[in-house]
């Protein structure tokens, strides 16, 4: 599978989760799962592409720095892979419900799906290259998939 195919198929299962534990609507958690597939490649690149060992970003949202320490120290005491869902969705959630809890509130305030992932590019990724144009891309990829799945089901 290619990283869109991907991307298409686990977008909606997280954004059920986004909204479920975040209580945001499909389109804000799209903004934020239009960050991530950017920063992951669409959940295929889980190391930052050409990084040197112990070096460069980790997981879906590339963590770097004491975030990657803090991240990879979440998966091991949680017993989880950190190239799992269960590890990168966790400590994202544990994030967002922590210290960057006002992400979520910034995010919930957003009217559209381009409002919200700024917003939580600004708030939670702070990219050293914002690459909106792409980030948006994504976003709008994941909530297609999520309201094309939702209608099946």
């Amino acid at each position: 599978m290619n990283a869109e195919d991907t991307f298409k198929a686990k977008a909606p299962i997280v954004i059920r989760w986004l909204m479920r534990d975040f209580h945001l609507t499909d389109f804000q958690a799209a903004g934020i799962l239009g960050n991530t597939g950017r920063e992951c490649l669409g959940f295929t690149a889980l190391r930052e592409i050409g990084a040197s060992p112990g070096q460069g970003g980790y997981g879906w949202q590339q963590w770097t720095g004491p975030r990657a320490h803090e991240f990879l120290d979440y998966c091991e005491r949680n017993k989880v892979d950190w190239r799992s869902d269960a590890g990168n969705y966790g400590f994202m959630k544990s994030e967002l419900s922590g210290i960057y809890r006002g992400c979520v509130g910034a995010v919930a305030k957003a009217k559209t799906l381009y409002d919200a992932t700024v917003s939580f590019e600004r708030s939670y990724e702070r990219a050293g290259v914002p690459a909106y144009a792409d980030r948006f891309r994504w976003a709008d990829m994941a909530l297609v998939a999520f309201r094309t799945h939702d209608a099946e089901a």
